[in-house]
């Protein structure tokens, strides 16, 4: 999901905004985004959560590129809303064929400072969960999953070998067995896939949808790199760039489990 304009031409966009018209930017599953006459983006849904706007508040604390909220709101009907800034720009997914080496090199040195800073902030109660102390949420190939919160890594790592009831015991040891409990719990995203990543003039103007954003271990924005959606398959072949520190064993347990996660 993304609160740009990449599903729709870019001209649609600037032409409701110069109409003074409410543009439906996105709508599927509980979750629909409108950009407002004022520049003002409201995110709304079953499936939008309150707890997407302390993840944003927390970016702003840390100056990092994102919307700004303005306003959170639950309904009487339990439909959340957050109204928040508009991030005008492209999508690097939609720019990404054509850019130059040059170019992508830089933006991903851009995206590297971002991670960094986030990495930089841990968690002061070693909680696994949202930024307010909520459930953990994360997308998966086959859905969201949500669990905890969890007050230590040991009960993160059981949680994330849940497997199905089908994976045979020895397999479900073995991928428990090699996790640790001794990771930083830093902020994270948890899906930064390039229509999440907005640009303009070639500079990073915001990182979007905030919804599976929280803290959790430190190698955990790595390896769901390599598990979001990828238009552009060359773009996991820029981790190197893009992460200060890489985490070999936690994203081969990580990949056992997505293997094995899959009825």
């Amino acid at each position: 999901m993304s609160t740009t304009d990449e599903t729709l031409p870019r001209f649609a966009t600037l032409l409701a905004r110069k109409l003074k018209q409410i543009f439906l930017i996105h709508d599927f599953y509980g979750c629909n985004v409108k950009l407002h006459p004022d520049d003002i983006v409201v995110k709304s849904g079953t499936k939008v959560h309150l707890d997407e706007r302390h993840a944003l508040d927390l970016a702003a604390e840390l100056n990092i590129p994102a919307p700004r909220v303005y306003e959170a709101s639950t309904a009487s009907d339990g439909i959340v809303s957050i109204r928040m800034d508009y991030i005008e720009g492209e999508s690097l997914e939609e720019l990404w064929p054509d850019m130059s080496e040059e170019d992508r090199q830089d933006i991903c040195g851009q995206l590297r400072e971002i991670i960094s800073t986030m990495q930089s902030v841990e968690s002061k109660t070693g909680v696994i969960g949202t930024c307010n102390g909520g459930c953990f949420r994360e997308c998966r190939r086959m859905g969201n999953y949500t669990g905890g919160p969890f007050e230590d890594e040991a009960g993160f790592n059981d949680y994330l070998t849940k497997l199905i009831g089908t994976t045979p015991t020895d397999i479900n040891k073995a991928l428990r067995s090699q996790l640790r409990t001794d990771h930083r719990i830093v902020f994270a995203h948890g899906d930064l896939s390039q229509h999440n990543i907005i640009i303009k003039d070639m500079k990073i103007a915001g990182v979007i949808d905030w919804e599976y954003a929280g803290w959790a271990p430190e190698y955990w924005e790595y390896v769901k790199f390599f598990e979001v959606q990828a238009k552009n398959k060359d773009w996991r072949e820029y981790a190197k760039y893009i992460f200060p520190r890489t985490y070999y064993e936690q994203l081969a347990i990580y990949q056992g489990v997505l293997r094995w996660g899959v009825p």
